[in-house]
């Protein structure tokens, strides 16, 4: 029966539209999906990954890009569910919200964008420098000598100084005028000026502002190379990849539970809400992920909205100190970096 092979092809959630006869009925429960389920995931998503610096109408352009995109996939589900089904409908929605992000900040920021992949790939790829993550789960770049040290990081006030151009000179070549200067030389004298570690995203600010970038102020929270524009595609590059995130997560089960759960509700990596991508990356479900927290999976579906949570609501869950959730999740983090140490992202098996 058509109604049957749909259900057995699909989410449960979807069901009842699947199932539907009439065309009004189909109409009414495909609303309902989308205000009801797909809806609170879209904009949980547009709300902590592009933040406030949408104004009203951008953001409620990629929302109906999403319920666009949803409507004619969920159609075609119905049309044709035996090859179209979706398993798990909000991780789904999850996805495509992600990848209307991505294309978004895309559009709106490419030089920005192009800047961060230069960098990345600069300080991975120099043996002069590094970029490295603390136990605490931050993001640094330096020389690479500092990887293995313990180096103070440098001041925002310092990093601010570098602005002004008398006090930065990359080359004899290129004198006070850092805006031509190779982006190797001038990371180079950046690092030789503060003599400390930088946080990455604060990098990524300095060297955009000294070479005069000018859609600089793209939201930082949010990594669109974790996500690609097609969904077919590995939505985890570079920095994360499936092999990596797979043995993340196998390291991360295994915590005490109190660590898994001071960890998971606040996960982030260089940029917020890494938690997020362990559904649309296919390692865990949410459902999963609830189990590891042992939280009921319908209490976990409305939390997974607010995530990441910040330590006093964590504390408040788990009825300790806020001050003892730090210390668990850095506990969680100085376990994952000694078990995870040497396994490269994207080379973990």
């Amino acid at each position: 029966m058509y109604g049957e092979s749909a259900a057995q092809q699909s989410d449960v959630l979807l069901s009842p539209f699947l199932n539907a006869i009439s065309e009004a009925e189909s109409e009414n429960l495909l609303t309902s999906l989308l205000e009801e389920q797909a809806g609170p995931v879209i904009k949980g998503i547009i709300r902590s990954k592009l933040n406030d610096r949408l104004r009203g109408e951008e953001a409620e352009d990629v929302y109906c890009e999403v319920v666009t995109q949803l409507v004619e996939r969920l159609q075609l589900c119905k049309a044709r569910p035996v090859s179209d089904g979706i398993r798990d409908f909000r991780n789904y929605v999850a996805v495509t919200t992600y990848n209307a992000c991505y294309e978004y900040l895309r559009s709106k920021y490419p030089e920005r964008r192009r800047l961060k992949n230069r960098l990345k790939y600069l300080l991975t790829h120099c043996a002069a420098f590094s970029l490295w993550q603390t136990p605490e789960g931050d993001w640094l770049g330096g020389f690479a000598v500092w990887a293995t040290r313990s180096v103070e990081v440098a001041s925002s006030e310092t990093l601010r100084e570098l602005h002004n151009a008398n006090e930065l000179r990359v080359s004899p070549m290129t004198g006070p005028d850092v805006s031509s200067a190779s982006l190797v030389d001038l990371v180079e004298a950046i690092f030789t000026k503060v003599s400390a570690p930088v946080e990455f995203e604060a990098l990524v600010n300095s060297v955009a502002e000294l070479q005069g970038i000018k859609d600089f102020s793209e939201p930082t929270s949010f990594d669109e190379q974790y996500v690609r524009a097609n969904p077919s595609e590995t939505f985890v590059v570079e920095i994360e990849q499936r092999s990596y995130l797979r043995r993340l997560w196998s390291e991360i089960v295994q915590l005490p539970l109190n660590q898994r759960t001071a960890l998971l509700l606040n996960l982030r990596d260089i940029n917020d809400g890494v938690v997020m991508l362990l559904p649309v990356t296919g390692i865990a479900t949410i459902r999963q992920i609830a189990e590891t927290l042992e939280i009921p999976a319908e209490e976990f579906s409305n939390l997974w909205n607010r995530l990441p949570l910040d330590d006093a609501a964590i504390a408040l869950r788990l009825g300790v100190a806020r001050q003892a959730v730090i210390n668990l999740r850095k506990s969680a983090r100085a376990r994952l970096c000694r078990r995870m140490r040497g396994i490269a992202p994207g080379t973990a098996k």
